[in-house]
């Protein structure tokens, strides 16, 4: 079989992907048969965070996606390479990373080969505020990729912004409701729609703004995760029981300590109504909604790498006497400072809390 029909292969079963994310196992695995590789991924970063936003793996031991995500990306000099080249181009990473450099590299030394690989080639698209990644591994032992084989991935690649975006019309298509997702993405509050694995079904943008900066809870491999070890268990307990047949809900909050051993995450649980599970879910699952919420009382004292979302003393003070019920010319008289600088630092909140509007900062700084 030649490789064109193999790229062919492996892009058609993207795009089956896109509309069936249960079939993502299957693409990746294509895409390792194209590449003589043994283990393939499909990740998605924020382009202003850095942070993960998709994860999808094949081929790889267990927990490796968890230890990566949380540790080794930082040191992935791949992804330095990548970061460092134009976009759009697949790049066989041994023409890059000698073996001087692997020789001297903890990523490569202590998790990579460890691992059994030892040969990548990998692109990146942009899309938006999007980067689109994909790459392939081969093991240990195996030689390097030829000039055939980086011509069939960059094909792959060259797809992968359309098969996202068909992903995301299937979804609309599907009925996730573009009403309700716009009445969601309005609230202050942040809300998260998960199945009983833990699974991310939604997201609105106050959710995706509070896990931009979040240390607590986060997004791996599309699975919501506590990384407090005191939540984690209760976390996945509580939404399995709103997912039961005959849900279950705990009416008190989980919270998720600082390094201080203070509460700096309120999280609840609550079951998604049957009726709208459709929205999310083409298969009708049960669902959970997840409520997370940061703690804000004396916020105002707070050092400043403690201070959510990155806000500086100033802006915190502006936020807390909106929420107090000032009006800015109010809060500009009181301050004793011009209500134009006042105006410049709420534009400021609004960028950093994802939020569009005054009435969004009052109901979230609100406690």
């Amino acid at each position: 079989m030649s490789k064109a029909r193999l790229a062919d292969e492996s892009i058609a079963a993207l795009y089956t992907a896109a509309v069936d994310p249960g079939q993502w196992d299957v693409a990746l695995h294509a895409l390792t048969t194209l590449a003589d590789a043994r283990a393939a991924n499909c990740f998605v970063h924020d382009v202003h965070t850095g942070s993960f936003l998709e994860y999808r793996f094949t081929g790889y031991g267990y927990g490796w996606a968890e230890a990566y995500a949380s540790h080794y990306h930082s040191l992935d000099l791949a992804r330095d390479v990548l970061m460092r080249e134009p976009a759009g181009h697949m790049y066989a990473m041994h023409r890059y990373l000698p073996d001087s450099v692997v020789e001297r590299s903890e990523y490569y030394q202590d998790f990579y080969i460890r691992e059994g690989l030892r040969y990548s080639c990998g692109g990146m698209r942009l899309d938006g505020d999007r980067r689109l990644i994909l790459a392939v591994h081969r093991p240990v032992n195996h030689r390097p990729y030829d000039d055939r084989t980086i011509r069939e991935l960059q094909r792959v690649l060259d797809h992968l912004p359309n098969i996202f975006n068909v992903r995301q019309l299937t979804a609309q298509a599907r009925g996730q409701a573009p009403m309700m997702e716009a009445a969601l993405d309005a609230l202050p509050r942040a809300v998260i729609i998960v199945d009983d694995e833990m699974r991310v079904r939604y997201m609105n943008a106050a959710a995706t703004a509070l896990l931009r900066c979040s240390t607590e809870i986060g997004v791996q491999a599309d699975r919501l995760v506590a990384h407090a070890p005191q939540v984690a268990p209760q976390l996945t307990h509580r939404v399995k029981d709103a997912c039961a047949p005959q849900p279950a809900v705990d009416p008190s909050p989980l919270y998720a300590l600082d390094p201080d051993g203070r509460p700096a995450l309120e999280i609840r649980v609550v079951p998604l109504k049957p009726q709208l599970t459709s929205r999310f879910d083409q298969q009708a699952r049960p669902l959970a909604m997840v409520l997370p919420k940061r703690r804000l009382k004396d916020v105002a004292q707070l050092h400043t790498d403690q201070r959510p979302f990155s806000l500086s003393r100033a802006e915190m003070a502006v936020a807390l006497g909106l929420a107090g019920g000032l009006t800015p010319a109010e809060y500009a008289d009181r301050a004793g400072v011009r209500i134009s600088t006042v105006r410049s630092q709420i534009k400021t909140i609004l960028a950093k809390t994802g939020t569009r509007r005054i009435a969004d900062v009052v109901a979230l700084f609100s406690d």
